[in-house]
């Protein structure tokens, strides 16, 4: 288990899904956890079971991720990790048929919370000198593998990571994201009919074959806020068993050795 013993971390959206997963992950390894989801008998039941804090917050609602952030200072003296995770999928459907309302609060809780979560943490962090700040992407923030506003909203926290992590860089803080792929979660049954639907069917298009479970994402971030991660910056860890980097399957591949050129295969051209 990557080293987080200690690290005062908040994660949003941690009731449940990723973010608890994160949560349960970051807590075996010795973190001292802050906790903020709107799901509050969820999340205030977690913080027991795991020793921690919990408040409600909304991450469309500036305050809100301010206060949570100021409760790590507050109870532990400082904040070494923020975690960027709360979401949703928000608005589906055709580009012509988007309403306004559905596409503002898709931007608002995917794209505007993580904005307000790197504020507030880098406001506290660079006083400090140090701290992580960690944002949940997406694969579909690599390619175009989901809805329409929530593919630009998790390009856009991609695009937020790089340029946050340049300014913060010389106060001695690192800015990452984690685009996994489908990972089970209450967010990827709806989107599919059901949890065992959306197994089935991630495994079928996956490189690997294999279902991203939620936990493989917190490793992901425990790794990355650990001194492990220590020289990593301004990067985006894919955790989506090749689906957008393998497009070609071994099919593709399984061809007589040759050598091809613009007059054909060797046995046309001449070898070479």
């Amino acid at each position: 288990m990557a080293g987080v013993e200690g690290l005062v971390t908040v994660i949003t959206g941690a009731a449940s899904g990723i973010g608890e997963a994160t949560a349960r992950r970051f807590s075996a390894g010795g973190a001292k956890l802050i906790l903020g989801d709107i799901q509050e008998e969820q999340g205030q039941a977690l913080a027991a079971e795991l020793g921690a804090d919990f408040r409600r917050c909304d991450v469309t609602d500036e305050a809100d991720v301010a206060a949570l952030v100021d409760l790590a200072v507050d109870r532990h003296g400082r904040l070494d990790c923020m975690i960027n995770n709360a979401g949703q999928l928000g608005a589906i459907g055709s580009i012509t048929e988007i309403s306004d309302d559905a596409w503002n609060r898709t931007i608002a809780i995917l794209m505007s919370s993580v904005f307000y979560g790197m504020k507030h943490a880098g406001r506290v962090m660079k006083g400090q000198g140090d701290g992580c700040i960690l944002s949940t992407s997406s694969v579909a923030g690599i390619a175009p593998l989901g809805p329409h506003a929530y593919t630009a909203a998790k390009h856009g926290v991609i695009g937020l990571t790089t340029s946050v992590a340049s300014e913060l860089a010389g106060s001695g803080i690192r800015v990452n994201a984690v685009a996994p792929g489908n990972a089970p979660s209450r967010m990827t049954a709806l989107a599919y009919g059901g949890e065992e639907e959306m197994r089935k069917a991630s495994a079928a298009r996956n490189p690997l074959r294999r279902v991203m479970e939620a936990d493989d994402v917190a490793g992901a971030f425990a790794y990355l806020a650990s001194a492990d991660g220590r020289n990593i910056t301004g990067q985006v860890l894919t955790l989506d068993a090749g689906l957008s980097a393998c497009r070609l399957d071994a099919s593709y591949y399984a061809k007589a050795s040759d050598y091809v050129d613009e007059a054909g295969p060797s046995a046309k051209s001449g070898s070479r």
